[in-house]
């Protein structure tokens, strides 16, 4: 226990001994971690999330055009919609065999900025977003009635415009807010859905006649939808593809949904990469740190470790005092990436979060985790190694005569 007490002192004396040094390559070692589960763990939470963010549906029925495009636009309400689609065609899909469930949007207005999405009651009523769990309404609230001029409020909107039921809101004019765009209609808040993590929460629901008849739209749009969600059973999906994206010109099928987001977040690989490299460089100089900090305690300590080894130490006491030094230096810096990874992730999911509605989980622990701390040790026993072996092959008498 003496002998454990003495290495644990010496360790810690050595780390005090050369604060300020000791601080700085623990800072580094912390930022080199930080980003590279930032970079890391980010990346595949967002991709998580956005494929468990899609409502429930396996496909997306729009105008002829880009499949991720579409998706972002029905989904998850960004971008503009590549065109329309009549109702007819919403009508013929509706009725296709394989087809389970399929429901019309159309956009084309927002309040202060958040979109208005048009749409049928039923997919509140009948549609479940996430296996088992259908959409539901706070307190007294309700879904609004196809012929009347009501909105369902997504959560993430509702507390952001403070909206309550009962309140009354009149739309703007296309899909960015300009004070001079106002619609004359007036719709009163009849429910606020109950959170669902989805980009469901961050749009304003009317009825999709709401949305076809609004003042200054044009007769066409009475008759046209921006897109339909598609539910599908059994491997419909197949012949849907070949119908539409392979045979025909008039629509597009974005089908798989997963697979269409899988491409999106390839295309951002470069991106990583070169945050991946970032952090493989902050690693590099932070163990150059941790061996200039170590050569510089050695320097001032070799007397001290040769009384040691007088007084009976042995050569790998003195060696594991040097090491152990490292670890303290490596272990402060461990703990300081997770807090910045932490931080990173808390500003990344807010980011998302307002962006486009989906939540991400910031604080999922797997085994990442384990493999960064591990790395981070290694990282630092490897710095220590040239001045351990120096520690090792301490000359005590030439370090006692200069005592004299």
């Amino acid at each position: 226990m003496n002998k454990f007490r003495s290495f644990s002192l010496l360790c810690f004396r050595g780390v005090k001994q050369f604060g300020f040094s000791s601080f700085v390559a623990s800072l580094t070692i912390a930022m080199a971690g930080g980003l590279f589960l930032g970079t890391w763990k980010i990346k595949e939470s967002a991709q998580e999330s956005f494929n468990l963010s899609s409502g429930g549906f396996d496909a997306v029925l729009g105008a002829r055009g880009s499949k991720l495009q579409l998706i972002l636009n029905a989904l998850f309400h960004l971008e503009a919609s590549p065109g329309n689609l009549s109702w007819d065609q919403y009508e013929m899909i509706k009725n296709t065999p394989g087809v389970k469930e399929a429901y019309p949007l159309a956009v084309g207005d927002n309040l202060l900025g958040y979109r208005l999405v048009g749409t049928l009651s039923s997919m509140f009523e009948v549609h479940e977003w996430k296996e088992g769990e259908k959409y539901k309404v706070q307190g007294k609230g309700r879904i609004f009635t196809d012929n009347a001029r009501e909105a369902l409020v997504g959560n993430f909107v509702a507390n952001k415009l403070k909206l309550q039921i009962g309140d009354t809101f009149q739309p703007y004019h296309g899909l960015t807010f300009r004070e001079d765009s106002k619609h004359d209609e007036i719709y009163v808040v009849v429910g606020i859905l109950e959170p669902t993590g989805t980009p469901a929460d961050k749009v304003i629901w009317i009825p999709i006649k709401g949305i076809q008849h609004m003042e200054g739209h044009s007769k066409e749009y009475a008759s046209s939808v921006s897109a339909v969600l598609v539910k599908l059973k059994g491997a419909a999906g197949f012949a849907l593809e070949m119908k539409y994206n392979k045979q025909g010109n008039q629509a597009t099928l974005a089908w798989p949904i997963a697979a269409t987001l899988a491409e999106f977040f390839d295309r951002l690989a470069w991106f990583e990469k070169i945050l991946e490299w970032i952090a493989y460089l902050v690693g590099l100089v932070a163990g150059l740190i941790i061996l200039a900090v170590l050569r510089n305690s050695m320097n001032e300590r070799r007397r001290e470790f040769a009384i040691l080894r007088c007084l009976g130490a042995g050569r790998s006491f003195v060696t594991n005092v040097v090491l152990g030094q490292s670890i303290i230096i490596s272990l402060i810096g461990a703990t300081g990436s997770f807090f910045i990874y932490f931080v990173m992730n808390g500003v990344a999911s807010h980011f998302i979060r307002e962006q486009t509605g989906v939540l991400l989980e910031p604080f999922k622990i797997d085994f990442t985790f384990i493999y960064v701390f591990l790395s981070i040790l290694a990282l630092g026993i490897i710095s220590a190694l040239p001045t351990a072996f120096l520690a090792y092959r301490v000359d005590i008498s030439k370090n006692l005569r200069s005592l004299t």
